[in-house]
């Protein structure tokens, strides 16, 4: 397969997924019904509730990225919010690829190495999920989960539990983790041996700023701001076609949207974010028309806003390519 049809690949297969989704989603209800339910909808106090919840989204993001690099006198969370907001749009377009745009966007503009900025990205996604995981337990507590909803849960608590272990390995046993790299690229030709050692090196960097006790319940704090702003999005979407959802059916929503969008998705995560409402709403007794119009109202004023401000910062920005190492030091010896 060459490069053109790899790229080709992940938008295809998006595009089907999305398709297929959306097809499941009209199956038994009409476009014009949803449409009609949405241009009657009660738009306002709902929308500026949703824009603002996007906005604490992405803020929020940008705050704790801002402590997972260590918190850098010369890297305030206002110069973060441009790189997450394009990473948010790639995500939207391809998933997963955001990551890498938001690490090269900060390496443009800022010097630090890509590897290491990768590591605090990773470190994220072990926030993302246990922070989530956390919002559906105490849901289950205050309302019924839906059957679909199990298999999802228990998928979180072993994503949380494999890297939470990785992370908890590098950061207690780096020289370790450094050793076991040099010795099983030992034979390989010495230039591709250099970077992958110099890419380790910078990445267990990545991870100094959590050595520091008190960065992990500030990282966790603004993770439950972050999705705490999506189960508002969530609430509000419900209000314009005229039912009211509970903030414990807000957040197993939330839970949905997570995992389904961590598949193939179509651009704009449409027909994801369909079937994440209803798999979740239908099933606690809301309408399917009603689900439907709640889902289309966040993907018009949650998930659109994220990718137009991800445009902007996109076309707005600049580079600066002085390489540092993350964090503005050099990477540790780690061999010992």
């Amino acid at each position: 397969m060459n490069h053109a049809w790899r790229r080709a690949v992940a938008p295809l297969v998006g595009l089907l997924a999305g398709g297929s989704f959306l097809y499941f989603a009209f199956r038994t209800i009409s476009v014009e019904t949803v449409a009609a339910s949405l241009a009657g909808g009660h738009w306002f106090p709902a929308a500026p509730a949703i824009l603002l919840g996007v906005a604490v989204f992405i803020g929020a993001k940008a705050r704790r990225w801002r402590t997972l690099l260590g918190d850098p006198a010369d890297l305030p969370t206002a110069t973060l919010i441009s790189p997450v907001a394009i990473g948010l749009l790639f995500n939207s377009l391809v998933p997963h690829s955001g990551e890498l745009a938001r690490a090269v966007t900060l390496q443009r503009s800022q010097g630090l190495a890509v590897s290491g900025v990768l590591m605090g990205i990773a470190v994220e996604r072990l926030f993302d999920f246990l922070t989530v995981l956390v919002f559906g337990l105490v849901a289950g507590g205050y309302t019924e989960v839906p059957p679909g909803l199990v298999a999802p849960l228990r998928l979180l608590g072993v994503l949380s539990l494999g890297l939470g272990s990785a992370v908890l390995m590098a950061l207690l046993m780096p020289g370790v983790l450094s050793r076991i790299v040099h010795r099983l690229t030992a034979w390989w030709p010495a230039r591709p041996r250099h970077w992958l050692q110099h890419q380790v090196a910078h990445a267990l960097a990545g991870l100094k700023p959590l050595r520091a006790a008190h960065r992990l319940p500030q990282a966790f704090g603004w993770s439950a701001v972050q999705w705490a702003s999506v189960v508002w999005c969530i609430y509000f979407c419900a209000a314009v076609p005229g039912f009211t959802l509970s903030t414990a059916m807000s957040a197993l929503v939330l839970i949905a949207i997570v995992v389904i969008f961590t598949l193939p998705n179509a651009p704009g995560y449409l027909g994801s974010t369909q079937v994440a409402f209803l798999a979740v709403l239908v099933p606690l007794g809301v309408g399917q028309e009603q689900a439907l119009a709640a889902s289309f109202v966040y993907t018009l004023l949650a998930v659109v806003p994220m990718m137009l401000a991800g445009a902007v910062a996109l076309l707005l920005g600049g580079r600066r390519p002085t390489l540092r190492a993350a964090h503005g030091a050099s990477p540790p010896n780690t061999r010992g």
